[in-house]
C-alpha cells in the first residue's frame, strides 16, 4: 500500500517497510537504515505568459513585489543563494498558498505568479517551455531525499529489491 503524507511517521511503530523523507537538515540517528538518494536545489519558476509583460528577472532584487505562490500560509518570500555564496532575501506579494508541490506547480503553469519548487518537480516543465526559471543563477536552498527502512534483519528480500529500484530510479531523475 502507498501512503503519501507530509506527516513525520514512526517507521517501526507504524509498520512501514520503506519510507522516503525529504529533509532540509540531517536526519537524527534513529537506528533506521538510511540511504541518502540525492540533494536537489529549489528553483524559482513562472509561466512565460506571467513574465511576458516584463523582462525575465535575472537579479533577485528585480522580483521584489511580484506575485508569489507559497507553500505555507503567511510566507512572503525566500532567501536565495548563488554559486559564489552570496545570499539575498526576496519578498513577493502572496497570491496563492498550497501546502503541496503539485498544486504550486499547477498554479505556476497557469500563470498565477512565481513559485519555489524542487528542481526535479519543475525541470520537465522548464524544458518544455511551460515554465521559465526566474533568476536562474540563484537557488532557494536545497532538500535531501533519503530512503529509510527498519533494520535489514528479518526484512523480506522483496522489500530490499523494491528499495533498490526506488533508489536507482530517483538517482536517475
Amino acid at each position: 500500500m502507498l501512503n503519501a503524507s507530509d506527516r513525520f511517521v514512526d517507521v517501526v511503530q507504524e509498520g512501514y517497510d520503506i519510507t522516503l523523507r525529504d529533509h532540509f537538515s540531517p536526519l537524527p540517528d534513529s537506528g533506521l537504515v538510511q540511504r541518502r538518494i540525492r540533494t536537489e536545489s529549489f528553483w524559482l519558476v513562472a509561466a512565460p505568459d506571467y513574465l511576458a509583460d516584463e523582462q525575465v528577472p535575472l537579479d533577485p532584487a528585480d522580483i521584489d513585489g511580484w506575485q508569489g505562490l507559497f507553500a505555507a500560509q503567511g510566507e512572503t518570500g525566500w532567501t536565495l543563494q548563488n554559486k559564489e555564496g552570496a545570499s539575498l532575501a526576496v519578498t513577493l506579494q502572496p497570491r496563492y498558498y498550497a501546502n503541496e508541490g503539485a498544486g504550486l506547480l499547477a498554479a505556476a503553469i497557469a500563470g498565477l505568479g512565481i513559485a519555489c519548487l524542487p528542481s526535479s518537480m519543475c525541470q520537465s516543465a522548464v524544458r518544455s517551455g511551460a515554465l521559465t526559471r526566474v533568476v536562474p543563477d540563484w537557488d532557494a536552498g536545497s532538500v535531501t531525499i533519503t530512503l529509510l527502512m527498519p533494520h535489514r534483519r528479518g526484512q523480506l528480500p522483496s522489500v530490499r529489491v523494491v528499495a533498490d529500484l526506488i533508489v536507482e530510479q530517483l538517482k536517475r531523475d
